[in-house]
């Protein structure tokens, strides 16, 4: 196996212990599961402080520290202790440059070491970029939050992180880079949508419906806003139906797709003396057969609750309308709530 150095990516330094963290990336063909070298450097104490990085650097690809990292990490370490010995060296904030630095083995120019900021930030940009391509997404997430620590306004670092955001789930961080972004553009379409995507999935639906309610005033023929606002007005229990009704005509088969893949029929607002239903007993209450029944929970997004597998009356009835209103079952349910067997008393009127 053949291997060869990438990049040196400084990890950050801890005032308390002296510990500056780094990891190497490196490359071989053929690709092997090794592609990153974590290690700490000790500063503070007797002796080569790179020695941990020449040992690691040896055992594992039999290489010497490239001289530019020699020079780049002594600078680093020289900059880090001035620092130590100033006032207030011991707040880790201080060392939030740290984290930015990246050492080409044998380029400058592909570093960041000694560069402007904004050289620094193309430097950051175009690892990102390459670590996406690589299919390395993770790392290129990681790249990125790390070119906004440099440049915090940088749009299209926030915009491609943004999707990589989406693509990877993670929904608060998300929301995080939504807001940055929508503090550039409060108008943005495409961060409106989804900070309000964010905020469904983080069940905060009353603010996902003002989120959507932005874009639709600016623009009230948006199917996917239209869609948002459905979602969230369902989940807070109010009628969805309008603005389904606008979705479907907007866009009928992306409305459709919704519906039958990811549209969430939970009811996040708490009802009281409410009915619900054991999963045995809506075969007879929808003239489906049992296996239907959990057809319909695993694939059409009945929704289920508890451990004792009931669904909600008005989860149920909610979830049995929108099937039926858009045909999206190959046979209509007939359902109506039955005849409640106790009525709660209302409260005396004061």
């Amino acid at each position: 196996m053949r291997a060869h150095l990438q990049y040196l990516l400084l990890d950050g330094f801890d005032p308390d212990t002296g510990e500056l963290a780094l990891r190497v990336r490196v490359e071989s063909d053929p690709p092997a599961e090794l592609r990153f070298l974590r290690l700490k450097l000790h500063l503070g104490r007797t002796g080569d402080p790179l020695q941990p990085l020449r040992r690691e650097l040896q055992t594992h690809v039999q290489m010497p520290v490239p001289p530019l990292w020699d020079r780049g990490l002594k600078t680093v370490i020289r900059a880090v202790e001035d620092e130590l010995g100033a006032t207030g060296g011991r707040d880790p904030a201080r060392y939030t440059w740290v984290c930015t630095q990246l050492l080409h083995p044998s380029d400058e120019r592909r570093g960041t070491l000694g560069h402007p900021v904004a050289r620094q930030s193309e430097v950051l940009w175009d690892w990102a970029r390459r670590a996406e391509q690589e299919q390395d997404d993770a790392h290129a997430i990681e790249l990125l939050e790390r070119l906004l620590l440099l440049t915090p306004s940088h749009r299209p670092a926030l915009e491609h992180l943004s999707a990589l955001l989406r693509q990877a789930g993670m929904v608060e961080e998300l929301l995080d880079i939504t807001d940055r972004i929508l503090s550039q553009d409060p108008g943005g379409v495409e961060a409106l949508l989804h900070k309000g995507e964010c905020l469904i999935n983080l069940g905060r639906h009353l603010e996902a419906g003002e989120t959507f309610a932005r874009v639709l005033k600016a623009n009230p023929v948006h199917s996917l806003a239209h869609l948002g606002a459905a979602q969230a007005r369902s989940l807070g229990g109010q009628d969805p139906f309008p603005h389904l009704d606008a979705a479907l005509e907007l866009n009928r088969e992306a409305t459709l797709s919704v519906l039958r893949e990811t549209f969430d029929f939970r009811i996040l607002a708490p009802a009281s003396a409410e009915n619900t239903y054991p999963l045995d007993v809506l075969p007879a209450l929808l003239g489906v057969t049992g296996a239907e029944v959990h057809a319909f929970c695993a694939e059409r997004g009945l929704p289920v609750t508890g451990p004792g597998s009931t669904v909600r009356e008005a989860e149920l009835s909610r979830w049995v309308n929108i099937q039926n209103r858009y045909q999206l079952l190959p046979m209509a349910l007939h359902w109506l709530a039955p005849t409640p067997r106790y009525i709660p008393e209302l409260p005396p009127t004061p």
